[in-house]
């Protein structure tokens, strides 16, 4: 018999949507929950267990997580990870991001979810679990998941101004190299490799395992991206502190990956990526360009993130969101991002409006949520 009809048939009237503010996102059934859902590792339980310990008190959030639970057992059919901010005089209910996340979503098995938003009194129970703000504003659903405006009545989208750029490598890293990198660019790494070897000292790319190397990686990632992009999140300690921690506690467990180009001991480049099974999305990038700009020791590093993760059998790295120049070098395969929101007020319909079709006016409301993306 066909499982997934089993599925939607358990699922109706059975399921019960509720806001558990004090969900454990390090629990078992959480762990049990994402490891059968298609999502990225920006729902995985250590991420958003930091994001919610670390970042959402200090923000000024509330934990507004919705779950759907079995009404019978009360195990766990889904979880969306949100929280409750102001918005000025208005309450706002937004995924747990804060700008961290390049993408969010609706964890669960994407039959379960299916079915649940064909089911239009769970479309309404879902639409009730938004009670107490003005707005839904859900932002960054990648277009190769679950659409996750299908669990809400009177969705309205728009396309997110940024896409997410991944290279995938397949099983032959030789002809991925032929076949993806101009042939100038790919000897050109080659050359500036040798040369920072030979006119520098001893030259290395490798994953920074210990707290004491985390800790000189962060450091450079600072140091090095001070200046060189308008608000950072590197400039707020709040944003350093829970990178740095996270890169710290997830390193054993491959959840977070910190990549390092050392010169003599000492790391000139820095990619901290959070991961998955075969995920590794880049999140943070940064090279000592002060003094090795010629040297290109940042492309270098990109490059060899690349074959170290093929050399490790893996295959594929996400570049991040943004449409920046350097990764159409790699020539990466784009996937778009959606944007939706729900009304629940007059206020919130307006607030609405303005973020989905007034890009002016969507800036100056970044005053008061400088994450509002």
């Amino acid at each position: 018999m066909d499982m997934q009809v089993e599925t939607r048939v358990a699922i109706g009237g059975a399921a019960v949507v509720g806001v558990e503010a004090d969900f454990d996102f390090l629990s078992a059934e959480y762990r049990d929950l994402f490891a059968r859902s298609d999502v990225t590792a920006f729902q995985s339980p250590l991420w958003q267990a930091a994001i919610h310990r670390d970042l959402a008190p200090a923000l000024g959030a509330r934990q507004h997580t919705v779950t759907v639970r079995n009404s019978v057992d009360r195990s766990l059919l889904a979880v969306l990870p949100l929280v409750i901010q102001k918005l000025g005089p208005l309450a706002v209910i937004q995924p747990a991001d804060f700008g961290v996340c390049d993408a969010n979503a609706a964890i669960g098995e994407t039959a379960v979810l299916g079915a649940l938003a064909e089911d239009a009194a769970m479309r309404q129970r879902f639409g009730a679990a938004l009670k107490g703000a003005g707005a839904l504003l859900f932002r960054k659903v990648r277009r190769d998941g679950f659409d996750v405006r299908q669990l809400f009545n009177g969705a309205v989208t728009s396309i997110n101004e940024n896409a997410a750029y991944h290279s995938e490598t397949g099983d032959d890293f030789e002809f991925w190299q032929r076949k993806t990198l101009n042939r100038k660019f790919s000897k050109e790494l080659g050359r500036l490799n040798r040369q920072v070897e030979r006119e520098l000292g001893p030259y290395e790319h490798r994953v920074a395992m210990s707290e004491t190397d985390i800790r000189a990686a962060f450091d450079l990632l600072q140091r090095a991206r001070k200046d060189r992009f308008k608000s950072d999140l590197l400039d707020n300690p709040v944003f350093f502190d829970f990178y740095r921690n996270y890169a710290i506690v997830g390193a054993a467990s491959g959840e977070a990956i910190t990549y390092v180009s050392c010169l003599n001991s000492e790391p000139v480049a820095v990619l901290f990526g959070v991961g998955h099974e075969e995920q590794c999305h880049a999140v943070l990038i940064a090279a000592d360009t002060e003094r090795l700009a010629k040297y290109s020791v940042g492309m270098q590093l990109l490059y060899r993130v690349i074959k170290l993760r093929f050399d490790a059998g893996l295959h594929r790295l996400d570049f991040g969101v943004g449409n920046t120049g350097y990764k159409s070098l790699f020539r990466v395969e784009e996937v778009p991002l959606d944007n939706f929101s729900v009304s629940r007020s007059p206020a919130g319909a307006l607030l609405t409006t303005v973020y989905h079709h007034a890009k002016p006016l969507k800036n100056k409301l970044r005053r008061f949520a400088q994450r509002l993306r």
